[in-house]
């Protein structure tokens, strides 16, 4: 078949069968048996998506196994005292106390950063968002408009084809009718013909 012409039988405009209740049950009834049947899963059950990624492929994982998401570690930002007088705990301790020093100093900075320049970045997102906001508003319009376009041509053109289906099924009926009535004389003919022919 040819994918740019789709020849359709369905004339939703014309055909009114749907609005029998009897109908429309009997429709939503074989609906519901086909969607019975379909039960496809929410995810696939093989993770070949992620072979060369272990950390997705264990988070893939842990979803579709449905366990939750493990407790957030805040032990690291703590900073506490050494547990012994030895040199390496000290050591540790002094790491840790860096690397939280390092990390306040971090945040001060991007706080800085924040109160710099944040306004102005929020304002330009804000901006950008509109106006992509508004050229998929504008997208959609026309969208809209050419789908009430597409739906009056339907509708017309189905109108106009239940127009001609109602004459040629009007011709066709007058067609029927005049054979039968021909057949029915040609009947009367053949018993006038046999009378005739049994008189002699």
């Amino acid at each position: 078949m040819d994918s740019q012409h789709v020849t359709l039988d369905s004339l939703p405009y014309i055909d009114k069968e749907y609005d029998d209740p009897a109908a429309r049950e009997h429709v939503l009834g074989l609906i519901q048996e086909e969607m019975a049947q379909m039960s496809p899963p929410l995810m696939p059950k093989s993770a070949h998506i992620f072979k060369s990624n272990d950390t997705l492929r264990k988070e893939y994982e842990r979803v579709r196994s449905g366990h939750s998401l493990p407790p957030f570690d805040t032990t690291r930002y703590n900073i506490s005292a050494p547990t012994s007088d030895t040199a390496s705990a000290w050591e540790a301790a002094s790491n840790n106390a860096a690397s939280q020093l390092e990390h306040q100093t971090t945040r001060i900075d991007n706080l800085e950063l924040l109160q710099n320049f944040g306004a102005q970045a929020w304002k330009l997102s804000n901006h950008q968002k509109e106006q992509l906001l508004s050229s998929i508003e504008n997208r959609t319009q026309k969208l809209r408009e050419e789908g009430v376009h597409v739906n009056k041509a339907r509708k017309y053109e189905q109108t106009e084809a239940g127009v001609r289906l109602s004459e040629l099924e009007e011709r066709w009926s007058d067609g029927v009718r005049r054979c039968v009535e021909i057949q029915v004389a040609c009947g009367r003919l053949q018993q006038e013909i046999n009378v005739l022919e049994t008189s002699k």
